[in-house]
């Protein structure tokens, strides 16, 4: 069945097509890292490992770096983008930022193997770390521009930059927290830390406030 019979425009197919070639350009390129190192894998063994041209490689990363870095300028996937700065799904900030940010965990499997070749990377080359780092300014223009269409100006350049380091924060420990219970999901995990995270705000007040209701 074609995606126009399945109820998809071919635009939205397009889109899928290029999300899913772009992260299986990623995959590839921090698989080849791992086995080989970044000085000897060349763009050619990544392109040839996808089953794409060079020219298509170049179409989604500027260098192989660019490409074991990985599209960290997308947060979310474009459905729940949308429903986020629609003020979605919940309502509540954290909820949702939560949840745009776990939709970028699907597939799980790829996800999790993508988390395990970063973290090996990392500690054996330097230039991946500073490349992770490098692109932490670009992700955060991207969650600044989620914001501001969701919050408009209360989306001050301070808000933004310290929401861009809590969530940063969050899911770098669901992502460690996994080590000690490897069948818990990501998105399980990262809302299991928003949920700790929030306690540092829970005023003595809403608790009796709580005991009150019940």
């Amino acid at each position: 069945m074609s995606p126009v019979e399945q109820g998809e425009t071919p635009v939205g197919w397009r889109e899928q097509k290029k999300q899913q070639t772009r992260l299986e350009i990623c995959m590839a390129a921090r698989r080849l890292a791992v086995e080989r190192g970044l000085d000897a894998m060349t763009v050619d063994d990544v392109s040839k490992a996808v089953g794409v041209s060079p020219r298509t490689f170049f179409n989604y990363y500027e260098t192989k770096l660019d490409a074991v870095v990985g599209p960290v300028t997308e947060i979310g996937t474009p459905p729940t983008r949308e429903l986020f700065v629609a003020g979605g799904p919940t309502g509540v900030l954290l909820e949702d930022l939560v949840a745009l940010y776990s939709s970028s965990y699907e597939p799980e499997e790829q996800a999790r193997e993508g988390i395990s070749l970063v973290t090996q990377l990392i500690t054996t080359e330097p230039r991946v770390l500073a490349g992770f780092v490098a692109a932490g300014v670009k992700h955060e223009a991207a969650l600044q521009d989620l914001l501001r269409a969701r919050l408009g100006a209360a989306a001050t350049p301070e808000f933004v930059s310290l929401t861009a380091g809590l969530m940063s924060a969050l899911t770098t420990r669901a992502a460690m927290s996994l080590a000690t219970d490897p069948e818990r999901s990501l998105a399980t995990a990262l809302h299991e830390q928003s949920v700790m995270a929030a306690r540092l705000f829970h005023h003595p007040a809403d608790r009796r406030s709580d005991d009150r209701d019940d």
